[in-house]
């Protein structure tokens, strides 16, 4: 589920900027402090008298250790595995809920507000019908949480990557799960990004894009995340910086040796239909060239099933030679011959991309 319009083009189910260095450890750098206030716990001052007959009159929830200054976007307040939650203020007390920006199966986001800062923020909820399977237990918390709070968690542990969307907090009631994210402003998922340029979208600029989506990709598997729905409309654009975030992880689960079964995601690798059996890493990285595909090609890769599996891709003249051949190694039909992350982040077609830009910049190409 995307951050998006109601009305913005679907994600099809089946099948230039310089933001930072390219380097494959980038997603393990700390990023800048955000530009959103949040507390996490302990919104009233414990030195301040409880409101009653004789004391002061009720006020609005205050931000504690306002001196410290803490920001949303600074990772020392995120929730982790050592402080997991979920809070226990109530919710309706500390947020104010706006639009809805987005709705899928597994929950509706709105735009929210902080009371006590007025800062911007995205809230999920998440009803807890048909939940039943979606708790797992993570290192460090006693006891299962639910699936999609405790990838988050991990994804907080430090360091943290700025190419994720982050959760900031969570809170727990009676038939619903509530998660604050953090809203990137202004933003527009990647699908809409790329649709509204589509003129303009060469290679280079794709590159900085798709590089920082795999980098987003990496830290999830760092931290030990399957995502499992890696799409255009599951990452977020910031429309001003051009800093691309991965988002939504209600299809994801820890990584595992392998997977058997359902599949919840949009992008199923040929190993899927033919053992109902795949791993994270090459259905990550089929699902990256799925994205850098539609991308660059402005399709889809393959027409039909027979053509996934007989790997029959097809480029327009204008796709370099570098470009087609990294879509072709993370299409690859035979998982085991896939490329790795690493790989992907190794490959020239980046380090191409990256020269390109440097001379246009400079002026060498006109």
């Amino acid at each position: 589920m995307a951050l998006q319009d109601s009305s913005d083009p679907p994600e099809d189910p089946q099948p230039g900027w310089s933001v930072h260095d390219r380097d494959p450890a980038a997603s393990t750098k700390t990023p800048d402090v955000g530009p959103y206030g949040l507390v996490l716990t302990g919104l009233q001052d414990p030195a301040d008298p409880l409101p009653g007959p004789s004391g002061p009159k009720p006020r609005s929830p205050k931000c504690t250790g306002a001196s410290k200054r803490r920001r949303v976007g600074d990772q020392n307040w995120f929730r982790t595995t050592s402080s997991p939650g979920p809070s226990t203020l109530p919710f309706s007390e500390v947020y104010e809920v706006g639009e809805e920006i987005g709705e899928g199966g597994f929950g509706t986001v709105y735009e929210g507000i902080l009371k006590c800062t007025r800062e911007q923020v995205a809230i999920k909820m998440i009803t807890k019908r048909d939940l039943d399977n979606q708790y797992i237990l993570i290192p460090g918390c006693p006891e299962p949480l639910f699936a999609e709070v405790a990838l988050n968690l991990l994804l907080n542990q430090p360091p943290v990557s700025p190419y994720i969307v982050h959760m900031l907090d969570w809170f727990e009631e009676k038939d619903r799960y509530i998660l604050i994210l953090e809203h990137p402003q202004p933003c527009k998922d990647l699908q809409r990004f790329v649709i509204s340029n589509i003129l303009r979208m060469n290679e280079s600029m794709a590159s900085d894009l798709i590089y920082q989506a795999v980098l987003g990709a990496k830290h999830c598997f760092d931290r030990g995340v399957f995502h499992r729905d890696i799409k255009l409309n599951n990452f977020l654009i910031n429309t001003t910086t051009n800093q691309v975030k991965l988002i939504d992880f209600g299809c994801g689960d820890l990584i595992k040796s392998s997977y058997f079964g359902d599949f919840k995601g949009a992008c199923r690798p040929p190993e899927y239909y033919i053992a109902l059996k795949y791993e994270a890493g090459p259905t990550t990285v089929w699902s990256l060239g799925i994205m850098m595909c539609r991308m660059l090609c402005r399709r889809q890769p393959f027409d039909n099933l027979e053509e996934m599996m007989h790997g029959m891709l097809t480029f327009n003249s204008r796709i370099s030679k570098e470009c087609q051949d990294l879509i072709n190694r993370c299409l690859t039909c035979d998982p085991t011959k896939r490329a790795t992350i690493e790989e992907i982040l190794q490959h020239e077609w980046f380090q191409r991309g990256r020269m390109s830009r440097v001379l246009q910049e400079s002026g060498s190409v006109p």
